[in-house]
């Protein structure tokens, strides 16, 4: 069986980038004779509304997008996140963390730090052996305790559409990638115990999701959700990274930076169909 999803965020109104992940998700379903799931990933309290919530239903069938059952909703799905921390807590793979970015920041510019270049927020572990309290505190994985947990160095995942650099097959990660890439990243955030990358974890196991399809600037965040997925004992579905739609000078569709909404387009009497033919579809 074939199931995937497409999962926006109520922060806003949706676009052509929405628009063309969407309907190449489903334009996927349909030639593999499978299952289109919606999911709202509606953990961000300060930035989601219910009016923006509403919008996307209208504007995804507009598109003509169908989809199976009632849609998840990631903040119906709190105590879920909070039992599969749990998990994690048991076998003693996280921590908690009191650093502030500046803490961060300060601690990457010590003339002993060796954790990055500077070009990045890369956590250089400054609470990992702190036994800091998990209350009101954020949650971090411990990266290295993880790695021994597995007893394995590398994780892998099968990419079946086509990262940044091109890349497909099978993708090899070691978790010494991940520590220098990310550190020990949070995994729990303490207003809601829990972050984007547990939750559409969690969520892809609930719904069963065997292929994920969803934009190539998150190939490099998918080893993050595999080693979840690992020490969760939950399977790795298949991913299918796309590129991105952008704007005329090369830079990312984003609500943040006032990428023209379906409303909008669809107000100003474009049909379905030319939005189909701006999109390659």
């Amino acid at each position: 069986m074939f199931i995937s999803r497409f999962a926006p965020s109520p922060t806003g109104l949706l676009h052509l980038g929405h628009a063309y992940s969407a309907l190449l998700t489903q334009n996927l379903v349909t030639r593999n004779s499978g299952t289109l799931h919606l999911r709202i990933e509606d953990i961000d309290i300060t930035r989601c509304t219910p009016d923006f919530e509403k919008q996307i239903y209208r504007d995804l069938e507009w598109l003509g997008v169908q989809w199976e059952s009632t849609p998840l909703r990631q903040s119906e799905e709190l105590s879920v996140y909070k039992n599969s921390l749990k998990q994690l807590v048991d076998k003693g793979l996280v921590y908690g963390c009191d650093c502030t970015r500046s803490d961060i920041k300060k601690a990457l510019s010590a003339p002993n730090n060796l954790a990055n270049d500077g070009s990045a927020m890369v956590y250089p572990g400054t609470c990992r052996e702190k036994n800091l309290s998990l209350d009101n505190q954020n949650v971090r994985l411990n990266l290295l305790k993880s790695k021994n947990y597995l007893e394995t160095n590398y994780i892998n995942f099968s990419e079946q559409g086509i990262g940044p650099n091109k890349e497909n097959g099978n993708q090899i990660f070691e978790i010494g990638w991940l520590e220098k890439k990310y550190g020990d990243f949070i995994i729990a955030r303490k207003d809601i115990k829990t972050s984007y990358h547990l939750a559409v974890t969690i969520d892809d196991a609930k719904q069963k999701i065997t292929h994920v399809s969803r934009g190539n600037d998150l190939f490099h965040v998918t080893p993050i959700h595999v080693i979840l997925q690992n020490l969760l004992n939950l399977k790795t579905p298949v991913y299918v990274h796309h590129p991105l739609i952008t704007d005329k000078n090369g830079n990312k569709l984003a609500k943040s930076k006032g990428a023209e909404s379906i409303l909008s387009i669809r107000n100003s009497g474009t049909t379905i169909k030319e939005i189909r033919s701006i999109l390659g579809l």
